[in-house]
């Protein structure tokens, strides 16, 4: 019988793009187009510009504004307009209204992409993309704002050695609000990649805070980066394939996302996807120390050495056998036929 908080609009917020807007009316549309008039129509319907008539009947939209963020998703090839002159989403336009991700995010990556050989996109490149989007610029990360020459050639210089395409490493310091921002992104990225070494998280927290900005430890920041990229790489990745039709990056995404979302190295990947949050950071890591990288090892050691690997807890040990079993049950072994019989001498 309580009352209620009232309902605020975030539809008209300072920072609203109004690209993002007109994507996400386009979607709401689905197949049919719209015009520019039958866009604005649209937007002049919704709650929040009821909420900012009520405070200022006099309001309007900037209808110069929409028309240069409309004239924008064109360029960017995010809509395209029919003989009749009715706008419709491309497939980028329709990713960006579905996924969420800001425009600016998609129109960061496709130019990020720009010139980039398929072969290169490697997961250092698809995580130092997910970086300049507008989501992970958001991330609050540890950074001494006073040091101007060796945070930025440090993780700039980090990220180079990984393989990352030049037109990549270019794309960290465009569209930045500030001096510090390319520093950020790559020390964003290079924050991520360790996350899924076999480093220990204190050794991380170290490397991430040598040069001073310590924000009452590092252990925060990296997990908050590193599961933001995990919401986001995903829509990347998408992006990239559209732009490369013959790119399949399906089985690099799903490593990628197991490895960021329990801080595993690559070896244990087949374990990891099976056990998943069962097990926490440090007990893959003893995993990893005493020498059980696969279910086959696993299921072969003796149950005194995965004990001490899950720190005497028995309940927990119980817990992930039975999910290496389910997960047998659920996606049992395919087995093909032979084509031909034994051969017979």
């Amino acid at each position: 019988m309580a009352s209620p908080e009232d309902l605020h609009s975030k539809f008209l917020a300072d920072n609203t793009d109004p690209r993002s807007l007109i994507v996400r009316v386009l979607v709401t549309a689905g197949r049919v187009g719209l015009s520019s008039t039958d866009v604005v129509e649209f937007l002049e319907e919704s709650f929040g510009v009821f909420q900012k008539k009520s405070i200022d009947a006099s309001w309007a939209w900037n209808k110069t504004e929409l028309m240069q963020a409309l004239k924008e998703l064109r360029s960017h090839k995010l809509l395209e307009q029919d003989k009749d002159g009715l706008y419709h989403l491309t497939q980028l336009g329709r990713l960006s209204g579905e996924s969420g991700v800001e425009v600016e995010s998609i129109i960061r990556v496709v130019d990020g992409l720009s010139g980039v050989s398929p072969a290169n996109i490697s997961g250092p490149t698809l995580i130092t993309l997910t970086q300049i989007t507008t989501e992970l610029d958001q991330v609050v990360f540890p950074l001494n704002r006073k040091s101007t020459q060796k945070e930025p050639q440090t993780w700039m210089h980090e990220i180079s050695k990984q393989g990352v395409a030049a037109q990549i490493m270019r794309a960290i310091s465009r569209s930045t609000i500030d001096a510090i921002q390319p520093t950020l992104r790559a020390k964003k990225a290079v924050a991520c990649l360790l996350y899924i070494t076999d480093r220990l998280l204190t050794e991380i927290e170290n490397t991430m805070t040598q040069f001073g900005g310590r924000l009452n430890g590092a252990a925060g920041p990296i997990k908050n980066v590193t599961s933001r990229t995990c919401d986001i790489l995903p829509t990347v990745a998408s992006i990239a394939t559209l732009i490369y039709p013959n790119l399949d990056l399906n089985n690099r995404v799903q490593r990628l996302l197991a490895r960021l979302e329990l801080g595993i190295p690559a070896n244990l990947v087949e374990l990891g996807t099976r056990i998943g949050r069962i097990s926490n950071w440090g007990n893959y890591l003893n995993l990893l120390k005493a020498g059980i990288e696969t279910v086959e090892q696993f299921e072969n050691t003796r149950e005194s050495v995965l004990l001490t690997c899950f720190e005497n807890n028995l309940e927990k040990l119980e817990q992930v056998k039975l999910a290496l079993e389910n997960y047998r049950t659920e996606n049992p072994p395919i087995i093909t036929p032979p084509v031909l019989p034994l051969y017979e001498d």
